[in-house]
């Protein structure tokens, strides 16, 4: 897994070590996490493998990474029982040999552990450490990025809601008896949203419909960007319609978790997307842009392309 996230500067372990769940969107656990760095320390890539891993799938795997990113040098970390430090410095000895490794740490039971060769400092035998209570996780919150408590939580945003997806089917035969300018329905549902309103069951089966047009879709996704109460609609509603009907609501939440950086959820929900219809354009960009390894500011300035002509497909 790598994220590319837009460059930033850290200084010092606490700082580097309370970044890493924003950069992964999640608190990682038995991981082994690596920041590729730039001149001056700037974060260019991230990535996170098992920690009981072995050394030359991790190693290989960091060597990818650090060469697609360009990376100067690399910071590894582990997460996971002391007992770990040792798989965690054999894969910085053998990073070692090919781009230099900036430090290397362990974070277990509430502290940070040094375990850079020939360090005299005080985290060698280990310094407390909560993620949640640093400066840089202050300052991330502020700037709207998320980290939750785990990996399962994150993908958890994109799964189906079984409840709420039985309660939008049941709502779909009267909401196909509506009849107005599909697109004016699209900027109302959209207003609601952006007054941080929750979709009514009624108006997720309007919007299940409605998107199925392509035009509708496609204005949907010109409107679109990186905002918060953007990616909150349309994971909600990815969750909560029929599977027939999910493609584009995640292929839009998909497009919005990317554009955030938020890679691992952009994934999740253009799997969702993909299950359904796998040639669809917006899942496609967004897949492609993340193996890719584009950022948003490489790609934004020509996409998404201008809506598409209307079509006579029925709203069924």
């Amino acid at each position: 897994m790598l994220n590319a996230s837009a460059p930033q500067r850290l200084h010092g372990p606490e700082d580097l070590l309370g970044k890493i769940p924003y950069l992964l969107e999640f608190h990682p656990s038995d991981s082994i996490v690596t920041l590729y760095l730039g001149p001056g320390g700037r974060v260019l890539a991230t990535s996170a493998i098992a920690i009981d891993a072995p050394t030359q799938v991790v190693v290989d795997d960091q060597l990818d990474a650090a060469n697609r990113s360009n990376a100067a040098m690399i910071a590894i970390v582990g997460y996971g029982p002391l007992t770990a430090s040792g798989s965690v410095t054999a894969v910085a000895d053998a990073m070692s040999r090919h781009v230099q490794v900036f430090s290397t740490y362990l974070v277990s039971g509430g502290y940070f552990y040094c375990l850079n060769t020939g360090c005299a400092c005080a985290a060698v035998t280990g310094a407390p450490f909560d993620p949640k209570a640093t400066t840089i996780a202050a300052h991330s919150t502020v700037l709207g990025e998320v980290a939750l408590p785990s990996r399962a939580a994150l993908l958890a945003l994109a799964a189906p809601d079984p409840v709420a997806q039985a309660a939008v089917q049941a709502a779909l035969p009267q909401a196909r008896t509506i009849h107005r300018p599909e697109l004016v329905e699209l900027d109302e549902l959209l207003e609601r949203a952006m007054l941080d309103q929750r979709l009514t069951t009624d108006e997720v089966a309007r919007l299940a419909l409605l998107l199925r047009r392509p035009q509708v879709r496609d204005a949907a996704w010109q409107q679109t960007d990186q905002l918060m109460w953007q990616r909150n609609l349309w994971l909600d509603v990815t969750r909560r319609v029929p599977e027939r009907y999910v493609t584009a609501p995640a292929s839009l939440a998909a497009w919005c978790a990317w554009r955030r950086g938020e890679s691992v959820l952009a994934m999740a929900a253009a799997r969702r997307a993909a299950a359904v219809d796998p040639s669809n354009t917006i899942t496609r960009v967004v897949v492609g842009a993340i193996q890719s390894r584009i950022r948003p500011t490489e790609l934004i300035p020509v996409w998404p392309l201008p809506p598409t002509s209307p079509t006579v497909a029925d709203l069924r």
